[in-house]
């Protein structure tokens, strides 16, 4: 009898705790033009509704309530002032404001935001008004729940944070499908209180594009905690980021996926210090002048001196992957370059431990660069170079290939030196990796392959004097094999050497204008052609000629 009723008074008790949560519920349903509001009536709040926008004053000071949010409205939003905590329960809203941030949560507090399991919600601005987002924070948001967020800001950013933001580990998936500046931004911080001012990432799935300046931004003096989840992210414009941090990133775990497309755009950016301890990387940098990782060194100036002095990247444990697909950036009016880099340090790069693997088309440079020095205990480091802008994502077939290459009428049996292309007109197609050469187009069949190959080692093209069998393309096929590759044939190029007798004369003006004439007999050229392009265009002009006759007068 004893045990029964204290079983029933048990009973009792969570259900009436369960009701005091439920009565906690603030539910506002938006239907078009209107919004309905229904609270408890003990709820500290009073509220304001003006068609479909809505304004709550919440007085509380020691309940957090939960505002539950659904239904569709094209012109509407929920304005929350107050200095307590809350819970922001997003169950399938589409709401979008035409003069302001479509959800303005004003209470200086942290804010957790559920999104709803199953359920998909969409938030967006529009060009008017003066807000920092779509969504917006005064305090801290810390994102949770299984459901869809999808964010369009087309005044400024699509989420802004004042202080920091985080994403836990239950988090669903966030879409930025576009922002006038940063997709998410968070930070308004000061010198010394950088506990307040980070991005944190532990779960989720997060996926931008269409911004116009950062993907994500811990902003002044901001830090960057990446612990787990994936961000898959799209830069397309000039000095953008995909991830940006004022302070320190720190990377633990997850995926991080990046492509860079923006001149002197940056895949992860930190002002002050690197650190990756965890986790994979992989950026795509198809910008000229940009980089993969840039770490700066800059100071955060107070009045007893310098907080930072930083500059330094620690790879420890991260295993990273580059594809540049981009060349160095030329300033028309100064002359002036800006290096293309897959990682960049401007104090210590430090190498400790996990795999890094550079593919670089396009620009022979140092991709694994410090101001300071380089130093390597541990890890692996690949880096694989080849002079010919390519990017497979460019392309819808491919089919694939082994070669070999003979040098002089030499076997070279260690091909790590060299770089071997696949070209379509003058189109590169597919660079090989050791004797493997997937060839990529976007015809399924017909066009006639090329190929060139360049000596990394003296950085300088060899020049193909025959191929042991014709290539066309065909999507999925496997035109040889590892036991019976396509065999080039390549001897050493001198540049301006057209009549290939092994030096440099008038004879080779000659043979030059005689090329650019039509003049040129025969299917085995009487004369090298790639030792014809002098000036290194892809093509053979007049322009080559007085290149050759430069380097005959000495010039």
């Amino acid at each position: 009898m004893k045990r029964f009723c204290l079983t029933t008074l048990l009973a009792a008790v969570v259900s009436l705790a369960a009701m005091a949560t439920e009565g906690d519920i603030i539910n506002i349903v938006y239907n078009g033009t209107t919004a309905i509001i229904t609270k408890p009536e003990t709820a500290d709040i009073s509220v304001t509704v003006n068609g479909a926008h809505v304004s709550v004053t919440a007085f509380t000071s020691d309940e957090e309530y939960i505002y539950k949010l659904s239904g569709t409205a094209t012109n509407g939003s929920f304005t929350l002032t107050g200095t307590y905590k809350l819970t922001l329960e997003l169950a399938g809203l589409n709401l979008t404001n035409q003069i302001g941030a479509a959800i303005n949560i004003n209470c200086g507090k942290r804010c957790a935001v559920i999104l709803d399991e199953g359920t998909f919600n969409m938030i967006a601005d529009c060009n008017n008004g003066t807000q920092d987002g779509a969504i917006y924070f005064k305090g801290h948001p810390e994102f949770e729940g299984g459901g869809t967020l999808m964010v369009v800001g087309n005044t400024k950013h699509a989420i802004c944070a004042k202080e920091y933001l985080q994403l836990k580990k239950t988090t669903g998936t966030i879409n930025i499908m576009g922002a006038v500046r940063d997709g998410i931004h968070c930070g308004r911080g000061k010198v010394g209180e950088f506990e307040k001012n980070f991005f944190q990432m532990s779960g989720g799935v997060v996926n931008i594009a269409n911004v116009g300046s950062d993907a994500i931004d811990s902003d002044d003096f901001g830090r960057m905690n990446i612990k787990g989840g994936v961000i898959n992210a799209t830069v397309n414009v000039l000095e953008g980021t995909g991830l940006k941090c004022d302070s320190i990133f720190n990377m633990t775990g997850g995926t991080i996926n990046i492509t860079v497309n923006g001149q002197e755009a940056e895949g992860i950016r930190a002002n002050y210090e690197a650190i990756l301890q965890g986790g994979e990387i992989n950026i795509n940098i198809a910008g000229d002048g940009a980089k993969g990782i840039k770490c700066k060194n800059k100071e955060i100036g107070v009045s007893t001196g310098p907080v930072y002095d930083g500059g330094k990247i620690t790879v420890d444990s991260t295993n990273c992957t580059f594809y540049i697909h981009a060349n160095n950036l030329i300033d028309a009016s100064t002359g002036e370059e800006t290096k293309i880099r897959a990682i960049s340090a401007d104090k210590d790069l430090i190498h400790k431990y996990g795999d890094i693997n550079i593919y670089s088309y396009g620009t022979l440079s140092n991709q694994f660069h410090s101001d300071t020095q380089v130093i390597s205990n541990g890890g692996s480091l690949m880096i694989n170079y080849a002079p010919w802008i390519f990017y497979h994502g460019d392309f819808k077939y491919d089919m694939t290939s082994y070669v070999a290459l003979k040098l002089d009428d030499v076997l070279i049996e260690d091909l790590s030196n060299y770089a071997i292309g696949a070209f379509i007109g003058d189109e590169c197609v597919g660079v090989a990796i050791d004797d493997y050469l997937r060839i990529y187009s976007n015809k399924t069949d017909a066009d006639a392959v090329t190929f060139k190959v360049f000596d990394l080692t003296d950085e300088r093209e060899l020049a193909v004097v025959s191929v042991s069998r014709n290539v066309s393309f065909a999507n999925g096929a496997l035109v040889s094999t590892a036991d019976n590759p396509i065999i080039l044939n390549c001897r050493s190029l001198l540049r301006g050497d057209v009549n290939r007798d092994g030096q440099i004369t008038i004879a080779d003006v000659t043979a030059l204008v005689n090329i650019i004439l039509g003049k040129d007999n025969g299917p085995t050229p009487v004369y090298d052609h790639a030792a014809a392009d002098v000036n290194t265009d892809g093509s053979i002009t007049i322009a080559d000629v007085t290149a050759l006759v430069n380097i005959i007068l000495g010039k």
